[in-house]
């Protein structure tokens, strides 16, 4: 009975820590000049206690996660991940990388002067291109196209954007390279 009680303790405790890391919003971190965040995990087998290190994130001082890492259960490395923000604290690059800390994609994003964006590419370790998206806008400012291409330029995906006479957006139609539909996702709404 004790240890299924210390095991649910272990549990809520875990549920509140990582529910109260996720309510640190940018502006917490920007306000209390947070550099970095550590989440500790320890749980209780058999009555003993085993103590591992889970994430680790580290923020600029605007309150973005300029990196990020993640653990297994045993305690091996799992991902990581940087980030490079513009002075509007858009994203303009985001690098993964391997468990020996070799990068595995990085992907570089452009936007435009209304800070829409614009242009996203991604690039393997060896820095060649896997694939661009680019995003078009109506003359209203809502997201019209998003384009896919593959590293010769060719469309492999296509999704466009509909919207009701308000501006809602009731429709996203995704086509492969050749038109063939993959997938329709429609948007209804309720109102009082």
């Amino acid at each position: 009975m004790y240890l299924k009680a210390k095991v649910m303790t272990a549990i809520l405790f875990l549920f509140c820590l990582a529910f109260n890391t996720s309510a640190q919003g940018r502006k917490d971190i920007k306000k209390y000049k947070i550099k970095s965040t550590t989440v500790v995990v320890t749980e209780t087998n058999e009555g003993k206690d085993k103590t591992r290190t889970d994430s680790y994130q580290k923020f600029d001082n605007a309150g973005n996660a300029i990196e990020e890492v993640e653990y297994n259960k045993d305690g091996t490395f799992r991902k990581k991940e940087s980030h490079k923000f513009n002075k509007n604290n858009d994203p303009v690059e985001d690098v993964i990388y391997d468990e020996k800390g070799n990068v595995k994609r990085k992907t570089l994003t452009e936007y435009n002067s209304n800070k829409d964006k614009t242009m996203e590419t991604s690039y393997d370790g060896s820095g060649k291109m896997i694939e661009k998206v680019q995003h078009g806008y109506n003359a209203n400012g809502d997201k019209a196209y998003e384009l896919t291409s593959d590293d010769k330029g060719k469309v492999i995906k296509k999704s466009i954007y509909t919207y009701d006479k308000n501006g809602l957006r009731i429709e996203k139609r995704t086509t492969d390279g050749n038109g063939v539909v993959i997938s329709v996702k429609k948007f209804t709404y309720e109102f009082n």
